[in-house]
């Protein structure tokens, strides 16, 4: 079911967020209070989260959002890639902003560091502008998470833009519409993780990609037994990108990782061992990060010995 409301402007950048038992309530009005909200189109496509409490909430804070807007309801929740394509498919405007749910903005000119980026542009592109994480935000429970993400993943443009490809978060990106058009996310990936760098590397064989300094705030941390259980979703997805990207995968520590894993007897002893570290509270947080790539790597070498590579 789709619910829309439209106003007399043109919108300049059409929002893209999609929902699955998160409330984007708070990231809706930080948006209202964006320099130039009004020239943007808001798009929320809630992925089955079945919740009716959710949906009031959302149309509550779309209800005060100055340009257009879209509801999207599934029925039935269909994973990362086809909400994002069908968010990218009702969008109307030249360039689209895809954002988390569970982001939160730095400030009234986040929008407008995107239109100076665009307004840069000889043609389409991908501008990514990356993310980071709220020291306040953090608990006990999501410490490892927060840790992972600082090391690996909030990093600067200069850091990104040496392999612009593997750092398009889509947590996080602003794009013209020519992209989404011709590069849709690939909705053979199930469960989490993988599907949007896939979606990156598709892009940077195409169309140029930019990396920027314009982060949003990550606030939806995970606690250990959620990343536990999301790498351990991710193994299929994995083989899925090996097969499609054998070249770019193979310049990754975490295959390289997996690979030595592979031919290592006893390899489910190692992710068993590895598990328990990462869960440890009493074990120090650089030694439980250790444990937690030690835990994917041997999860995905598993799988590449069954799988005969």
């Amino acid at each position: 079911m789709i619910a829309s409301r439209r106003s007399h402007r043109t919108s300049d950048i059409d929002i893209c967020i999609p929902v699955y038992k998160t409330d984007p309530t708070p990231l809706i009005l930080q948006l209202a209070q964006q320099n130039g909200a009004e020239r943007a189109a808001l798009r929320i496509y809630d992925d089955g989260s079945g919740d009716p409490a959710l949906i009031r909430s959302i149309k509550d804070a779309l209800a005060r959002f100055p340009g257009r807007t879209t509801l999207i309801e599934g029925f039935e929740n269909r994973g990362r890639s086809v909400a994002r394509n069908s968010l990218l498919a009702v969008a109307e405007g030249d360039w689209l902003l895809l954002l988390d749910c569970d982001m939160r903005l730095p400030g009234p000119g986040f929008l407008d560091a995107y239109r100076a980026a665009a307004k840069e542009q000889s043609g389409p592109c991908c501008i990514v502008g990356g993310f980071q994480i709220d020291p306040q935000a953090v608990t006990s429970a999501t410490r490892l998470h927060a840790l992972q993400s600082m090391v690996s993943d909030c990093l600067p443009a200069q850091v990104r833009s040496a392999d612009p490809g593997r750092y398009v978060f889509t947590s996080n990106i602003f794009m013209h519409r020519a992209i989404a058009e011709s590069v849709r996310f690939d909705e053979g990936f199930n469960g989490w993780g993988w599907e949007d760098v896939d979606w990156g590397l598709r892009i940077v064989n195409r169309y140029p990609v930019q990396h920027i300094d314009n982060p949003a705030v990550h606030i939806g941390l995970d606690t250990t037994p959620s990343i536990l259980r999301k790498y351990m979703e991710s193994v299929q997805n994995f083989l899925r990108m090996l097969e499609s990207h054998p070249d770019a995968v193979a310049r990754m520590p975490i295959y390289r990782w997996a690979c030595q894993f592979s031919r290592l007897p006893g390899c489910g002893v190692l992710v068993f061992v590895a598990r328990g570290c990462a869960n440890a509270a009493v074990v120090p947080p650089r030694v439980r990060l250790l444990a937690l790539k030690v835990y994917r790597a041997g999860l995905y070498g598993s799988e590449l010995h069954r799988a005969g590579h």
